[in-house]
């Protein structure tokens, strides 16, 4: 009995001996030994992030036609949706007397022309210089009078004043109209001019010339390419919003003005730091890395810009090329060696160095 308690108490002082001693190696190893981890260089990559806002499209050209004067439609020379040229005759009211009105005025003007040339011959002094000067003035104010009955005559037509498409009218012949009597409108679709904002710290990155992708709402799968063609001169006090103005090509006129449209536009920033996503730790003061130096970890720490498919944009103190631990981040305190791994050797390894694990 007395030799079973003995062999006991021995048993049981060289495990607690055993014990003790490798907490010991234990902690010599966590305290001089090298950390296995898989180190990456920091790349240097450009920030660029995207602005997106709503926005209208108007026509490159746009007017809502109206006579200039009442009077009866005697002819209509458009349909809805029809192309029509710069000067070409939209709609004609009513202008006989006018017409009348320049046929006098002509004549008036000949006879007047008549006088003073017959005038012109005799003055060689038969006829006096006042009576020239005299024919002289009729003759002028003949003609003004002639320029105001074409004008007249003219305001009896509605032309168009660009080329442009046509839009819907209730206008027809036979009806009589006045000046606040809407004929039609018209739009030059060749270009549509995309309106939208954006917030005061964004304008300060923009500038004319610069490239907008716009998606229209009516076809959402296709995008098209326009441009920022004029800035607004000031910030809006109520919106701290910025006025911008992009022209859209639209050569095949598939869009129409008042469509909306989203603008997404990329806005290059600084350079800075790349690291993959895993590499970055936080704690209660914020995000920080594990940067090896000279063999040793450093924690830096450093503030998160964007991520992007695994990858962090950060700034903070790094350079290009500086060693940052992506595996074994784990339970690293600052200044422990670091000993760098092969990442695509420790993925092939098996583990234990067993060959072909047989099945049990």
């Amino acid at each position: 009995m007395s030799v079973l308690v003995v062999g006991a108490t021995a048993a049981g002082g060289w495990m607690w001996l055993s014990d003790q001693d490798g907490n010991a190696a234990t902690k010599k190893h966590r305290r001089g030994g090298a950390r296995l981890a898989i180190v990456e260089p920091v790349m240097m990559s450009t920030d660029v992030f995207t602005v997106r806002a709503i926005g209208t499209g108007k026509a490159l050209q746009s007017a809502r036609l109206y006579p200039s004067v009442s009077g009866e439609v005697i002819k209509v020379n458009f349909k809805a949706r029809q192309t029509v040229k710069t000067g070409q005759v939209l709609l004609r009211l009513d202008d006989e007397n006018q017409q009348l009105a320049v046929r006098l005025a002509s004549i008036d003007v000949d006879e007047a022309a008549r006088q003073a040339l017959r005038l012109e011959k005799l003055k060689t002094g038969v006829v006096s210089r006042a009576r020239l000067e005299t024919a002289l003035s009729v003759l002028e104010s003949a003609r003004v009078r002639l320029a105001q009955a074409n004008a007249t005559l003219k305001d009896r037509t509605v032309i168009a004043p660009f080329t442009g498409v046509v839009g819907l009218s209730d206008v027809h012949k036979g009806d009589r109209v006045t000046p606040d009597s809407l004929i039609a409108t018209l739009d030059n679709r060749s270009e549509l001019l995309v309106e939208f904002a954006v917030s005061e710290d964004v304008a300060a990155r923009l500038r004319p010339g610069l490239s907008v992708n716009l998606t229209a709402w009516a076809l959402p799968d296709r995008v098209f390419k326009g441009m920022i063609a004029v800035m607004g001169s000031r910030i809006d006090p109520a919106t701290r919003t910025l006025t911008i103005r992009a022209s859209l090509p639209n050569p095949e006129e598939a869009l129409r003005p008042g469509t909306s449209f989203v603008a997404a536009i990329d806005i290059e920033g600084k350079r800075l730091p790349s690291i993959r996503e895993v590499a970055v730790l936080w704690s209660r003061d914020g995000a920080y890395v594990w940067r090896v130096e000279n063999g040793k970890a450093k924690k830096v720490f450093v503030k998160v810009v964007r991520r992007d498919k695994g990858r962090v944009l950060v700034d903070g103190p790094l350079n290009e090329g500086d060693g940052i631990v992506i595996e074994g981040v784990q339970g690293l305190r600052p200044g422990q060696k670091i000993k760098t791994g092969d990442k695509k050797k420790r993925k092939g390894k098996k583990p234990n160095g067993s060959k072909n694990p047989t099945k049990s």
